[in-house]
């Protein structure tokens, strides 16, 4: 067996147009302010990639960057004078943040509405809720986006999610709960993580260790979605899948990159265009 290839740079260029269009049918073109605090060389790549994305879809980037000594009180004036611009539809800050910096007290402080991110503690508990007006983790959203695009169905399914950090497992795993699947979360203290990724039909997997989960974690024909993403010491990109081992027994697989990541770009305009609807209309 060789699994198919989950890729997200076709699903997310598959939604493409339809963002376009949701974008031109608004009153205003939507802006999103990227809060940057220093210059940490992932970051600024993760930014580079946003940007281009929001040229490709015609939204608006404010990119206001901080040298890395900035105190936290300008952060978070900034992040309050963002709060109040009308033209500003979303806001996130580009983690992580210097050590002289509260990561909560800088992500409190944006307004939930404009929370494309998803982190603040009023959208957290929203979607623990169900309610609609929540805006989801855009690594959450993109995993959702990337089964609804491959037509991965998830209810009745039983879905081991590894890695429960409230950015990126705890959403996730809450979002397959809510999709009707028997979701089981896998953590350090797991006692036998083979044991329990191989009874699962879906295996997501979001530690950011390499090839953490190996052929003996996957049953034969399940679905691996690969969120994690490490730089080795030779440079190159690497999940936490063994993906030359695993994708000889699952039947569908997301590559690292070119998986999630692409799909967590597209989350996270997904929310803006959303905060950008939600905010005109009240």
């Amino acid at each position: 067996m060789s699994a198919t290839i989950l890729s997200g740079i076709d699903a997310r260029t598959a939604r493409i147009p339809l963002l376009v269009e949701q974008i031109k049918k608004l009153s205003r073109t939507p802006t999103l302010a990227i809060i940057q605090v220093g210059d940490r060389s992932d970051s600024t790549a993760y930014i580079r990639a946003k940007k281009t994305f929001a040229q490709k879809i015609g939204v608006h980037i404010n990119h206001i960057h901080f040298p890395v000594d900035v105190s936290q009180d300008k952060v978070v004036r900034t992040i309050g004078e963002c709060n109040t611009t009308d033209g500003i539809a979303g806001i996130i800050v580009q983690l992580p943040l210097p050590e002289h910096i509260d990561r909560t007290v800088v992500i409190e402080a944006i307004a939930p509405e404009k929370d494309v991110d998803g982190l603040t503690q009023t959208n957290y508990r929203k979607l623990l809720n169900g309610e609609a007006s929540a805006i989801l983790p855009a690594t959450a959203r993109g995993v959702r986006e990337l089964c609804t695009h491959y037509l991965i169905p998830l209810k009745g399914k039983k879905v081991a999610v590894v890695g429960r950090s409230l950015l990126v497992g705890t959403p996730i795993a809450i979002l397959c709960k809510q999709s009707g699947a028997d979701v089981i979360v896998c953590h350090s203290k797991t006692v036998d993580l083979a044991h329990e990724t191989s009874k699962a039909d879906v295996v997501i997997v979001a530690v950011g260790k390499p090839n953490l989960i190996t052929a003996e974690h996957v049953k034969v024909g399940a679905i691996v979605i690969d969120v994690g993403i490490s730089k080795l010491d030779d440079g190159t990109i690497h999940g936490d899948v063994d993906y030359p081992a695993v994708r000889e027994v699952a039947s569908a697989i997301t590559p690292v990159p070119g998986g999630v990541g692409p799909m967590t770009v597209l989350g996270l305009f997904e929310n803006v265009v959303d905060a950008s609807v939600r905010q005109v209309s009240t």
